[in-house]
């Protein structure tokens, strides 16, 4: 057997979710099934096995393993000769209970590719020594620390990938400048999975850096705030593929890019960019092969959108798009039309002309039981020629009184101009009640009334408390947002968004009162974490943390336990 696949995923019944593989808690359990086979395996992986708690020596014995997973297990530490195996290429390392940097992990010299997690609270060396072969660095960050400044020292680095999965916010490590003109180097990424938190990267250096990497094609930045930095990605000219998700910017993102002419794949995904028209600029894109775009409030795709004959895959979801040009015809290298959440009643007769069309996707959009009819009927008539197109049309109508809602924000329309404040209230209401999360895309200045914005905050409240996040208490006024904040108080879940509460907006006496209504009502063990925090013990002093938690524990003694920690 060449292959040791012991890995496991645990399921969760409540959402029918079953577990894969089998748990292993037992070490000579999976020191025997390693000796059965350590003469001829080359790839041994225990991936998330958290019952396993030492790598058993036999592991050292399998001279002919080049792979190895023993991410998320409950190792504490690596031995000696899991980095002496003569033949090990790839290595996953990804294990929170590590007691500090796997320092011998640079005497696994044939190592092409590796996956490490950094925990809080190692000491993370700024210089590494070489790893000759390796192509492929992955690296978690759990803690916010300087990446090494000699990463230059990898000189066959053809790959890095970076994630940041602390909490803490402030500033995202930069790049090393050790890495420029690196020959190699071909793709960045580097991404918070956990984007709320909205830490800060310097995008600029990073530009000017990966710029003058020869080999450069592929970047992706996804989940921080970026500024104004994002006009640098015009130095980037060699860049292939860019994949920018969920960045906070000042600006206008497709300026940045626009003079990018060597681009194969552009992904912008995320309302955070805050986009109302994609700008006219495909003409200097000739070599565009793939579209994703999704998040952003665009009525319509730009005249030169419609001259890229190279390109094979359109995806826009989650916009306001109510009509395709008929000039999509003439994209004849199109595999793939996935335009879905959005606005579109019909598709342009010219699509069904498309001699490479495979997949059409216009879920969720606002197409009659007729229309998609008529569209199942030209795809047939198509299969019997020979041309099959996977087609998806399901929940036609779904959200759409959010969709109008974010639709009547698009000023150039004037549609919210021409409406009354009562009929606009109204369709707000319609829209919360579709999805209470509607709150944010609320106009308030159309509103023109604090105490009306507030009804439809209670509204949202009501049906989902964590849109308390998404709610504007400077729109609001203090008054108002004080009762908003007792009215979140009220629920038992109010342990999960009390962190939502903006404080600043309430006086000594109105944070008092919210947090002891919270008390009153809260269910959750952890809700006195929310008052140990830095902003909270400078505001109040210690007699007042004591009155809460006194309160907190007497209606559920379950708090005490955090309490004490």
């Amino acid at each position: 057997m060449e292959e040791l696949d012991l890995h496991y995923i645990k399921g969760d019944p409540d959402f029918g979710i079953a577990s894969e593989g089998e748990y292993i808690d037992d070490i000579n359990v999976l020191i025997g099934r390693i000796s059965e086979v350590k003469d001829t395996v080359k790839s041994i992986s225990i991936n998330f096995q958290d019952g396993i708690y030492e790598i058993p020596a036999v592991l050292g014995e399998c001279k002919l393993i080049e792979k190895l997973n023993i991410s998320h297990t409950g190792i504490t530490e690596i031995p000696d000769f899991v980095f002496n195996l003569p033949n090990l290429t790839d290595l996953s390392c990804c294990c929170s209970y590590l007691k500090d940097f796997p320092a011998d992990v640079f005497k696994a010299q044939k190592l092409e590719r590796l996956h490490i997690r950094l925990n809080k609270d190692w000491n993370i060396p700024k210089k590494i020594p070489a790893l000759p072969n390796l192509k492929i660095l992955l690296i978690d960050m759990y803690t916010s620390c300087p990446m090494p400044e000699n990463l230059n020292i990898l000189n066959k680095l053809e790959q890095l990938f970076v994630a940041t999965k602390y909490t803490e916010e402030g500033d995202v490590p930069d790049l090393p400048a050790s890495l420029k003109n690196h020959s190699e180097l071909r793709e960045v990424s580097i991404i918070d999975p956990f984007h709320k938190y909205r830490k800060n990267y310097n995008l600029e250096k990073a530009a000017k850096i990966l710029a003058t990497c020869p080999k450069m094609e592929y970047f992706k930045l996804s989940g921080f705030a970026v500024g104004k930095g994002h006009q640098s990605l015009s130095l980037m000219k060699q860049i292939k593929k860019i994949d920018l998700g969920h960045l906070k910017i000042e600006g206008k993102i497709f300026n940045s890019i626009s003079d990018l002419s060597n681009l194969e794949i552009i992904g912008i995904w995320g309302s955070d960019f805050r986009i109302a028209e994609i700008p006219d600029i495909f003409s200097n894109m000739k070599e565009l092969q793939e579209f994703h775009f999704a998040g952003n409030m665009v009525t319509q795709l730009p005249p030169s959108f419609f001259n890229l004959t190279k390109l094979k895959v359109l995806e826009v979801g989650s916009t306001g798009i109510y009509s395709l040009d008929d000039k999509i015809g003439g994209m004849q290298s199109l595999e793939s039309i996935h335009v879905y959440d959005s606005l579109l009643d019909k598709l342009p007769e010219s699509v069904f002309s498309l001699p490479l069309l495979k997949s059409l996707n216009i879920e969720e959009n606002m197409f009659n039981a007729e229309e998609v009819k008529q569209i199942k009927q030209k795809i047939n008539a198509l299969a019997e020629k020979g041309q099959k197109i996977q087609f998806t049309f399901d929940r036609q109508g779904h959200r759409q009184m959010v969709k109008k809602l974010r639709a009547l924000n698009i000023k150039k329309t004037g549609l919210i101009d021409k409406m009354s404040v009562e009929a606009y209230a109204s369709h707000c209401i319609n829209a919360i009640n579709e999805s209470p999360y509607s709150i944010k895309y609320v106009n308030i200045e159309k509103l023109n009334d604090p105490k009306l914005y507030a009804k439809l905050c209670i509204a949202a409240l009501r049906k989902k408390l964590t849109v308390i996040e998404h709610i504007n208490a400077q729109a609001l006024g203090k008054p108002l947002y004080f009762s908003i904040c007792m009215e979140t108080a009220k629920s038992p879940d109010i342990g999960i968004v009390f962190k939502y509460i903006n404080g600043d907006f309430l006086t000594d006496g109105e944070y008092i009162q919210v947090c002891i209504e919270a008390a009153l009502h809260n269910r959750h063990a952890d809700f006195l974490v929310n008052l140990k925090t830095e902003a909270f013990q400078k505001r109040f002093s210690r007699d007042i943390f004591e009155r809460i938690s006194w309160v907190s524990i007497l209606h559920n003694p379950k708090t005490a336990l955090k309490k004490a920690k």
